[in-house]
């Protein structure tokens, strides 16, 4: 199975659904059904259609993968891996990697707390800056005031906001003193300016002017120092002071005659009823009415607004745990590494936080109570670490957290597990895999601009670029594996191989990562045919020596001086097989097949042109232009006759180095030459040589399962070979039908055997979404004969039928199994 698409990076918008069309190829020799998932992403944000894609041999079809970009995807680069498996022909998985280019949607805006603050001096406003966007943003608050006199202070007044965050803002509102006075309200409009904290280099951003703008109305009602109505009660208060004073003067003088008394009114005692009542509200706390009142005083609700005293808190309220995650292997951020806040709790550790690091390698934990954490960094493929870099809680650092605070720079380097890379080698148009050397190298760059570096082998110190970390060769399915590779990193893979250009690929393996590397197709370089053409009284020249090569055909003629008689065709794409074909004036024509390695020369041929002799080549195809290896070719009816001629057979090797032109034989005066079209190189060609010019033949084709075919050719004495084409037609017929159950319906998974009583022919009932339909069967390539067609399955009764195949027909016969 290959697999491949056009589309390696997609723009998208945060929210958009975008779509990658994957071709897929059967390179196998079974019908399969393929299927595709994306990895890095969740399942609900993926569709695939086809969710099964039934493929015959050599079929070609395509899966569509949709996938929706969350609204809050960070902007950026985003690598995605689809994965496409085989279910029908054993296949290996197959990987694409594919590069999801989020563009930044920058949004932010200010919350206020309250709308109006009553106050003398000074009022405290509580504002919000939320980043409702998907890149951080460098947001400035300043203010617009009425009153020249008004001032306001922010803290802060600048600010970084990471996306899906909200900052806590304090606004302080002055205005000018007022002793005295009515209420005063002083409007202030907060103005928020937002800049992206960093671009996106690979999107072509550029500083173009704020990205975000927005504001909020506020209001100070401020009270004057001493306000009307308290101005009103003091004289109020005076004028009753007064009255009072003169009142008790009064009182003072009349009384100041009587004695002393030191009895209290009966009015100050309280009664026996209210005695009792006190009594039983005093000590009724120790029983059950008091225990009751206790117990619903102490489960009374919390009031609006309380705080939790368990998990996070509001992340303007809250403290906040910020840093940078770093993969040892690479020295570069490293994303997807799960953070992870824990506090002691009476039972042990408890998790508080959690958070991802982002593709830049950052990550907050928000909404913190103050108090004392410890960190842990994990991930599939990577040794879980605790900060800063102990193997276990127990030699973990606390981190501190204060209200409202923010604790930055924590980070962390995680180490990846080693990895390994395997795929295998394309050698292109050559029959078996060459030996092929793999080499990974430490890759000299980086999507962040900064050579990778992985550690030297056998030691601690990080390996430059360049820098050879693993080496391997490839088995006798050009297949290849390099265990054991230091990850995260990028590597550079190299092939070489004898006779083959050297190629070389990039991949990034992350940690602990089995990657299947797409199948490397080796360029071979080009070879050369050279050699002599002679007669029997030597070199002869002014002989046109044509072959084709890249579908255009290439001659060259040989020299009548100097080098009498020799030839070089060169630039040859190897490897390669090659038909020459020799004509020279007075002399018969010649033609010679050639095979060439990958990168191989051939220069030591040698041919031999007979005075008055021919030759013919061609080509022989079956039905829809199939190409026919091993047809017999027979020579016969020549109106001068035939003495000492040769056929050349097609058995063709470009396994090899050297590659030839077959074996050949001679017959007598009285045998007719004969060949065999080529099984390997170039399919289905052939050549016959040695024939006596001038002269009628008639050439015979027989293959079994094939009628014969017959083509009459004409023999000039120096002209060129003629060429034949030929096709064949089959001999062979098919049964097809349809299987049904006992209740009349189609039948699929259903076994049909035919038998002729020396071979049987064994094929499955179709299911739905095949090529045939539900209950279908097919039965092809069968020679003429009489037939038993039987239809079998398990618990139900098979059934029997005789049907007579004519060559080339098509017999329909219907099969239904019994209860």
């Amino acid at each position: 199975m290959r697999v491949a698409t056009d589309q390696q990076v997609r723009q998208v918008e945060p929210g958009a659904t975008v779509e990658v069309v994957v071709d897929v190829v059967n390179t196998g020799d079974l019908i399969d059904g393929v299927t595709a998932r994306v990895i890095g992403l969740p399942d609900a944000e993926v569709a695939v259609e086809p969710q099964l894609l039934p493929l015959f041999p050599d079929a070609t079809g395509q899966l569509r993968v949709s996938i929706t970009v969350p609204t809050t995807q960070p902007a950026g680069t985003h690598p995605v891996t689809v994965e496409v498996v085989s279910h029908g022909a054993g296949a290996p998985t197959q990987h694409l990697d594919i590069d999801l280019s989020v563009s930044a949607r920058p949004a932010a805006r200010v919350v206020r707390s309250p709308e109006v603050v009553r106050a003398r001096r000074a009022g405290r406003f509580l504002l919000a800056v939320e980043n409702t966007g998907n890149v951080a943003l460098d947001a400035t608050l300043g203010s617009v005031l009425e009153d020249s006199r008004t001032a306001t202070r922010f803290s802060p007044e600048t600010l970084r906001v990471e996306p899906g965050t909200s900052t806590p803002v304090l606004l302080v509102v002055r205005g000018p003193r007022m002793l005295t006075g009515g209420e005063v309200e002083r409007p202030v409009r907060v103005v928020l300016t937002g800049r992206r904290a960093y671009s996106i280099p690979a999107m072509g951003e550029a500083d173009q002017g704020p990205d975000v703008e927005d504001e909020v109305a506020l209001r100070l009602r401020q009270r004057p120092t001493i306000s009307r109505g308290l101005i009103t009660a003091l004289v109020l208060l005076t004028i009753i002071g007064l009255w009072a004073a003169a009142f008790l003067l009064g009182l003072t003088q009349v009384f100041a005659g009587d004695p002393v008394t030191k009895t209290a009114p009966a009015s100050f005692f309280t009664t026996s009823d209210d005695a009792a009542a006190a009594d039983a509200t005093v000590g009724g706390a120790a029983g059950a009415d008091g225990a009751a009142a206790t117990a619903g005083a102490g489960t009374a609700a919390a009031p609006a607004g309380a705080m939790s005293k368990t998990g996070l808190l509001d992340p303007g309220v809250g403290g906040a745990i910020s840093g940078t995650v770093t993969a040892a292997s690479s020295q570069q951020p490293v994303g997807r590494i799960l953070v992870q806040a824990y506090r002691t709790g009476r039972d042990g550790p408890v998790l508080v936080s959690q958070a991802a690091s982002q593709a830049d390698g950052t990550y907050s934990l928000a909404g913190l109570f103050p108090t004392a954490y410890v960190l842990k960094f994990s991930a599939d493929g990577f040794t879980p670490v605790w900060y800063p870099a102990a193997p276990s809680r127990r030699g973990a650092t606390e981190v501190n957290v204060a209200a409202q605070g923010s604790t930055q720079g924590i980070d962390a380097v995680v180490a990846g597990l080693p990895a390994q890379v395997s795929g295998s080698v394309d050698p292109g148009s050559a029959l078996t895999p060459p030996v092929t050397t793999v080499v990974a190298r430490v890759a000299g760059g980086t999507t962040q601009g900064a050579a990778p570096v992985v550690p030297a082998p056998g030691s601690d110190a990080p390996a430059a670029a360049g820098t050879v970390v693993a080496r391997t060769t490839t088995g006798g399915d050009g297949g290849y594996t390099l265990p054991g590779l230091p990850a995260p990193a990028t590597y550079e893979l190299s092939f070489t191989s004898p006779g083959y250009a050297a190629t070389k690929v990039l991949t990034t393996v992350n940690g602990g990562e089995q990657r299947l590397q797409p199948s490397v197709v080796l360029s071979a370089g080009g070879g050369q045919i050279s050699g002599t053409v002679k007669d029997a009284g030597g070199p002869i020249g002014n002989v046109t020596v044509t072959t084709e090569s890249g579908g255009e055909q290439v001659s060259v003629v040989t020299p009548t001086v100097g080098a009498v008689g020799a030839f070089t065709l060169g630039d040859l794409p190897t490897p390669g097989t090659y038909v020459l074909t020799f004509t020279a004036d007075g002399h018969g024509s010649s033609t010679e097949i050639v095979d060439l390695a990958a990168g191989e020369s051939r220069t030591d041929l040698s041919v031999t042109l007979a005075r008055g002799t021919g030759s013919v080549s061609g080509r022989v195809t079956g039905p829809g232009g199939t190409k026919l290896g091993g047809v017999q070719v027979w020579v016969g009816g020549s109106s001068t006759g035939a003495a000492g001629t040769t056929g050349s057979t097609g058995t063709s090797d470009v396994t090899g180095g050297t590659g030839g032109t077959g074996t050949s034989g001679t017959t007598g005066t009285t045998g007719a030459p004969a060949t065999t079209t080529l099984t390997q190189g170039l399919v289905g060609t052939f050549s016959l040589n040695g024939l006596q010019a001038p002269g009628e033949y008639t050439l015979t084709f027989t293959l079994d399962g094939y009628a014969p075919e017959t083509v009459p050719v004409s023999l000039t004495a120096d002209g060129p070979a003629p060429t034949v084409k030929v096709t064949m037609h089959s001999q062979l017929g098919t049964v097809s039908g349809t299987v049904t159950g006992p209740d009349g319906r189609r039948y699929d998974g259903a076994t049909i055997t035919a038998s002729n009583g020396n071979r049987t022919w064994t094929t499955t009932s179709g299911a739905p979404g095949t090529a045939l339909s539900q209950g279908g069967y097919r039965l092809a390539g069968l020679p003429a004969g009489t037939y038993s067609i039987t239809v079998t399955a398990a618990g139900l009764t098979q059934q029997t039928a005789m049907v007579t195949v004519t060559e080339g027909g098509d017999v329909t016969q219907a099969l239904r199994l019994g209860s």
